[in-house]
């Protein structure tokens, strides 16, 4: 996530925002080739791993590509199953979510 989106979901209240600054290991359709899976995985699993620590409720991308990859590599990398299938979001949806303009 960027830094202006990071600033924006600051002005939230009662908000944590926690960037991770690494790849999510997709690199657009190189990371959606079967032969690269393996080493996307491998990319992306120190950001999986940063988020799934933040323990957070909501994760934030700009890029839907890099988000859907980052979800996947969570659902692999996690320690325990989850209630429910990790969501990655955009961060104008958080945004409109926390002031009722999106469900």
């Amino acid at each position: 996530m960027g830094a202006k989106a990071a600033e924006m979901l600051r002005l939230v209240p009662k908000t944590r925002v926690a960037v991770i600054e690494r790849c999510s290991g997709h690199g657009g359709i190189w990371g959606a080739r079967t032969e690269n899976f393996e080493v996307a995985v491998k990319v992306g699993k120190p950001a999986a791993q940063a988020a799934l620590k933040n323990n957070t409720r909501f994760v934030a991308s700009e890029c839907p590509l890099a988000a859907e990859h980052l979800m996947q590599v969570m659902e692999m990398t996690a320690e325990q199953p989850t209630p429910e299938p990790f969501r990655a979001s955009h961060p104008i949806e958080l945004f409109a979510r926390a002031y009722g303009l999106l469900r």
